[in-house]
């Protein structure tokens, strides 16, 4: 399989691409340090398998992952490696396409490990990462079960930005019912400010916030 690295810490990219090749599965491993070089160099020949980091500059990891799934077949697979390894983050990386998601603190072996299972089409968490990802998801359903449509409706457009005003507006009610709306949403997931709502709801993956 053709492997290529992309993060913009040369040593861990060079230290990696030594290891990789000597795996008998892996026959090139290539290494660039951000997306566009990437992308300038390997838009018309794509590996088989994507390994980069989000946090890059220029054009981020979440940014690259989007080009990739736009431009590239799905047959190419992606591997995150990266130190933030926020539940937020991991759910929100899976939802735009990332075969696997792995922190930086994994092991080599289980580095090979996450190669060989997304080579064989499956998806892979890492270890670290894994009990916690579940936590959440199980915590996340049952908040999401006590939220009813129109209290999910208004969480998603408070979080996004909009008024009371605004909101009554969309939803065709009047304001003071949506603001009777946002203090159940508040007195339910235990918060007492708008933007402690806004940031237990994207901790929770219960917004997602668009990215230009």
């Amino acid at each position: 399989m053709n492997i290529v690295l992309v993060d913009e810490h040369q040593l861990l990219t060079d230290a990696l691409q030594n290891l990789l090749v000597l795996m008998p599965e892996v026959d090139d491993v290539g290494t660039y340090i951000d997306g566009k070089e990437f992308l300038a160099h390997r838009s018309n020949n794509p590996p088989d398998i994507l390994i980069m980091d989000l946090m890059m500059n220029g054009l981020n990891g979440l940014e690259l992952l989007d080009v990739c799934r736009a431009r590239f077949p799905k047959e190419m697979k992606v591997i995150i490696l990266s130190a933030v390894a926020d539940v937020q983050t991991i759910k929100h990386t899976i939802r735009r396409g990332a075969n696997s998601f792995l922190s930086k603190s994994t092991t080599f072996q289980e580095f090979k490990e996450s190669i060989l299972q997304v080579s064989a089409g499956k998806q892979y968490i890492g270890r670290s990462i894994r009990d916690n990802l579940i936590n959440s998801v199980f915590t996340d359903e049952q908040v999401v079960l006590h939220l009813s449509p129109r209290e999910k409706e208004v969480l998603q457009k408070v979080c996004s930005g909009r008024t009371i005003k605004e909101i009554a507006y969309d939803l065709k009610l009047s304001a003071h019912t949506v603001q009777y709306y946002h203090r159940s949403v508040m007195d339910k997931l235990k918060v007492k400010r708008t933007t402690d709502l806004i940031v237990y709801a994207m901790q929770h993956g219960l917004y997602i916030p668009e990215m230009k």
